[in-house]
């Protein structure tokens, strides 16, 4: 069984070696790439990026071999999801990108409480993702998201959109996510929160590209209503993974948002939006991770005297955190700032929700980021793996996104 596991992960290191090849070719040439692969923008490409840098955290920082060739595999799924050329092969991957996800949880989760967290990821997707597979087949194959030519009620596109939604995910469909988080080991939470959220995301781009109808107040409310209700939630956790994983919600709600807005400026600062969570996200589920295998809690008044223990952990952990939360220079700010200069063009109503918004998001950062620091006991790191993450923490703040962007 080992030499198996071994010959199988030789395969998916040659896989991705071509993989960051193929990622300079991309660059050059990144509209048709033959009949399967299709790229109609950089976006794909840079999420492929951030894709190989996830990996490598959870390469380096991961000891168990079955979990970094569970994470190989998702992360190949996720890459051919990211080049599909047709809608099928676009739900297909999609839909098996669960499967890594399910046994992580399954076979890696540390409580009894991770059955019926699995039982949530399933049934979310089971019934959201059907109604897109009944549309697609009655249209005949015909949707495309190379042929813009589907006129399509509100209805239809909610059904359409839905799958999408619920890995994105807004609010009312997020239950399966906080659960997941909290009994998911480390590697899997780092990589649900930085890549397949980022599923939804890519795959709403597409519909919205094949689609010449677009009932987008409905996405906008419900996106203001989630940014609200989940920066709430995030106020009354004690779980600190939990935390972790609604504050989460609230940066997809404030994407979507971001998407919705139909204006240029908005799309841009959407994409940069998904990069700057990706990185951030994972960074964030790996330091509390590290922390966990330390204290063995995850609650958040146990997490504290990083400033007395390790000065190295402390710069990293108020960095990631404060960059969850827009503070510049990082990437969520520029993010961040184009979406409220976008959304107040649209309407001057809208600044007083993202007013309430900042304010809940900044408080419960800045307590969190309190809470780390305070406290007189000295909490020994036996294993430092923080300089692991340096790689993502030098993207997280990276001008080059801004550059490729504009």
């Amino acid at each position: 069984m080992f030499y198996w596991l071994v010959f199988l992960l030789l395969i998916l290191n040659v896989f991705f070696f071509v993989l960051v090849l193929m990622i300079f070719l991309m660059f050059n040439n990144f509209s048709w790439m033959g009949i399967f692969m299709f790229f109609d923008s950089f976006v794909f490409i840079m999420l492929i990026m951030m894709m190989l840098f996830i990996l490598g955290l959870v390469v380096l920082s991961e000891l168990e071999s079955s979990l970094i060739f569970l994470s190989s595999m998702l992360i190949m799924f996720c890459f051919f999801f990211f080049v599909s050329s047709n809608m099928l092969m676009l739900y297909i991957f999609f839909e098996l990108s669960i499967f890594p996800i399910l046994v992580m949880i399954l076979g890696f989760g540390l409580q009894i409480e991770k059955v019926s967290s699995s039982y949530y990821l399933l049934f979310y997707t089971i019934f959201c993702s059907l109604p897109f597979l009944f549309v697609y087949y009655k249209s005949f194959f015909f949707l495309s998201y190379c042929f813009f030519d589907f006129f399509l009620s509100w209805e239809v596109y909610l059904v359409l959109t839905l799958s999408f939604m619920m890995k994105f995910p807004v609010y009312f469909l997020h239950l399966w996510l906080p659960k997941a988080h909290v009994e998911a080991p480390t590697t899997a939470s780092m990589l649900l929160a930085g890549l397949l959220l980022k599923l939804g995301t890519a795959g709403f781009l597409r519909i919205m590209g094949s689609m010449n109808f677009l009932y987008n107040n409905f996405w906008i409310c419900l996106s203001f209503f989630g940014m609200l209700l989940s920066s709430f939630s995030c106020l009354f956790q004690s779980d600190i993974k939990s935390l972790a994983a609604y504050s989460s919600i609230v940066h997809m709600s404030f994407l979507l948002l971001s998407l919705s807005i139909l204006y240029l400026p908005g799309k841009v600062s959407g994409l940069l939006m998904m990069l700057a969570h990706g990185y951030t996200s994972t960074l964030m589920f790996f330091l509390i991770g590290e922390f966990f295998h330390i204290s063995n809690s995850r609650m958040i008044y146990f997490f504290n005297s990083f400033f007395c223990s390790n000065i190295m952990f402390t710069i990293v952990v108020f960095s990631v955190f404060l960059s969850n939360s827009g503070v510049p220079p990082s990437l969520s700010f520029l993010s961040e700032f184009i979406v409220i200069v976008s959304s107040i063009l649209m309407s001057k109503v809208f600044f007083l929700f993202l007013f309430m918004y900042f304010f809940l998001s900044f408080y419960y950062s800045t307590y969190v980021v309190v809470n780390f620091f305070l406290g007189s006991n000295f909490v020994n790191f036996h294993y430092n793996g923080v300089g692991y993450s340096i790689p993502v923490f030098l993207m997280m703040f990276n001008m080059f996104w801004w550059s490729v962007l504009y």
